[in-house]
């Protein structure tokens, strides 16, 4: 059976289970002034975890940065209840991955971005789908994904991306990316 999903805005508040947003409008109490009052500057505004200690290689991994270009994801018109089109959109999710013992981090680099965070809790062996959350992020918006969280690949609509990722990989595959096909694809409404 198809399960749809409805996005909501990307927002701290309603991300804050699986993970950080990344952001120049994320303010802490321990943001501070810096380069002699040009700047404004927010320590840590995401976690960066390696919790490699806990593998079963007990291999170390190593801080990453990547970038990456993706084009966007081919979505379609979204019909209402009585097969009416609407302006939404759709997306079809066939598969989850999640990085167990790491963060994971994307900034997107550019303007005219768009994308969707697709995500369900962590810990567990397979996605509760039941619990699958989908968000509409954009220009100003990085997202991290907390060790274990469940999420869909990178989802960029309308134009193509570039965005630089962060995280730690020990180049044990299973240690560094699980993946889960999901038996009926996912329908993630925006």
């Amino acid at each position: 059976m198809t399960r749809t999903i409805f996005c909501e805005p990307l927002t701290q508040a309603g991300y804050a289970p699986y993970g950080g947003i990344i952001s120049t409008d994320v303010v802490t109490d321990r943001t501070v002034v810096v380069n002699n009052g040009t700047a404004r500057r927010t320590p840590e505004v995401v976690p960066t975890i390696n919790n490699y200690d806990k593998a079963p290689s007990k291999i170390p991994a190593r801080t990453v940065l990547n970038v990456s270009y993706a084009s966007p994801r081919e979505v379609e018109p979204w019909q209402d209840e009585d097969g009416k089109k609407t302006a939404r959109r759709v997306l079809k999710v066939s598969m989850l991955e999640r990085h167990p013992y790491s963060t994971q981090s994307f900034i997107p680099m550019g303007t005219g971005i768009k994308y969707l965070v697709v995500v369900c809790g962590r810990g567990q062996d397979a996605p509760d789908l039941a619990e699958l959350r989908g968000f509409v992020a954009g220009d100003k918006q990085g997202v991290c994904y907390a060790p274990g969280v469940w999420h869909a690949p990178m989802s960029v609509i309308d134009n193509p991306v570039s965005y630089a990722i962060v995280q730690n990989k020990n180049e044990v595959a299973d240690e560094d990316c699980e993946f889960f096909p999901l038996d009926d694809e996912v329908e993630v409404v925006f």
